[in-house]
């Protein structure tokens, strides 16, 4: 307790120092907190997308290519698979604003049957399957923009020539906001048709719903193989490598971020073995007379990696804190590019980085540490502060 004390007073003594030290550590830390936060909510999103069984038909060339619309049938009668739709991407602007949400067309008979964890009132999906025009949104969705069932929603089109006038026939539940708008895929397909314009009867992609969630690698093999000397080859992946895919294309997200969190934990190693250096430098007489009355070599050793450690672990927990608290700012502000909050993305993540913190600690007071051990009480005692 005595060691403790002493510890905390001299984590006191200048106070500013300490403070300006603790605050370099904790948002540096806090910037690697967001960083890793991001990488566990990857993570966390495979294991939900895995868990749910989906796997995901596209062109081999990637999403240039064409999957022509007969391949949801085909894949639908493959054995294993109980449902599949056409999912395209639409991306068109509502009003004055660029692609403000997602815009997908489906088939309105099966969408629900793929993504079976999504629940939209019976009423509202036979109201949307009857309307050829219909779309039905996200409840969270619906709610930010102040839709009603009956809104009309126009979609100019940017990808394809060909605008949409959408009637909001629902919402539906999702258990993550997925900021989505979903349309009649033949709607958009016989708009295409009467403008003789590209991407006439384009699946784009096909979303397929399986049996079984152990068998998604086989089936995945048995759809390819299916196609493979088709003129319109596929490749068929898991919707959590479909989902990864993305963070793929910004290359190695995962590398750049452990490179930046290794540069991160160099320099606070530094900073905080600059401000070590500077207070066994201040306190070396000190040092001295605590050996000169009993004090051994490892104690004054632990004295002064206890201090190091401790500014490092204070910083440490303020960053973390301070890193959690954005990324649940995040989670609430935009939910569809951050859908999980910090409680369910909490994991060994989080005691890796303080770990980092207590690691950078002992790094930087290893220095200082062992001189203060070595230091001669006559040498200590000679010198003027």
């Amino acid at each position: 307790m005595q060691v403790i004390l002493y510890i905390w007073r001299n984590l006191r003594r200048n106070k500013l120092r300490s403070f300006l030290t603790t605050l370099s550590i904790g948002f540096s830390l806090a910037l690697m907190t967001v960083l890793h936060g991001y990488m566990a909510m990857q993570g966390e999103w495979g294991k939900e997308a895995q868990k749910h069984g989906r796997l995901v038909v596209m062109n081999s060339q990637g999403f240039s290519g064409r999957l022509p619309i007969s391949y949801v049938d085909k894949v639908t009668g493959v054995a294993g698979i109980e449902s599949a739709t056409p999912y395209a991407w639409y991306g068109g602007n509502y009003k004055e604003e660029q692609m403000p949400f997602a815009q997908f067309g489906c088939d309105p008979k099966t969408v629900f049957s793929v993504w079976n964890e999504y629940g939209i009132d019976p009423a509202e999906l036979a109201n949307w399957c009857s309307t050829k025009n219909g779309c039905v949104v996200d409840r969270k969705l619906a709610e930010k923009r102040k839709w009603q069932v009956g809104e009309k929603i126009p979609l100019q089109g940017t990808f394809y020539p060909f605008n949409l006038d959408l009637v909001l026939c629902g919402v539906f539940d999702s258990p993550k906001y997925t900021d989505s708008l979903w349309f009649h895929w033949d709607y958009l397909n016989e708009g295409l048709k009467q403008q003789n314009a590209r991407g006439v009867d384009n699946a784009g992609t096909i979303f397929a719903k399986t049996a079984r969630a152990a068998d998604l690698s086989a089936l995945a093999k048995t759809i390819d193989d299916r196609f493979a000397s088709s003129d319109n080859p596929t490749r068929t992946q898991t919707e959590a490598a479909f989902a990864q895919m993305f963070s793929d294309m910004l290359g190695n997200v995962q590398q750049y971020i452990r490179n930046i969190g290794l540069a991160v934990a160099f320099s606070l190693t530094l900073v905080a073995a600059n401000a070590m250096a500077m207070s066994m430098r201040e306190r070396t007489t000190e040092v001295a007379v605590l050996k000169a009355i009993g004090f051994s070599q490892l104690r004054v050793l632990v004295l002064v990696l206890g201090e190091a450690c401790g500014i490092t672990l204070w910083g440490g927990t303020l960053g973390i804190l301070l890193g959690c608290s954005c990324l649940q700012a995040l989670h609430n502000f935009n939910s569809q590019f951050f859908p999980f909050g910090v409680l369910e993305m909490a994991g060994p993540w989080l005691v890796w980085l303080v770990g980092i913190s207590a690691t950078i600690g002992l790094a930087s007071g290893i220095v200082p540490a062992i001189r203060a051990a070595q230091l001669s009480v006559i040498d200590g005692l000679r010198r003027v502060i």
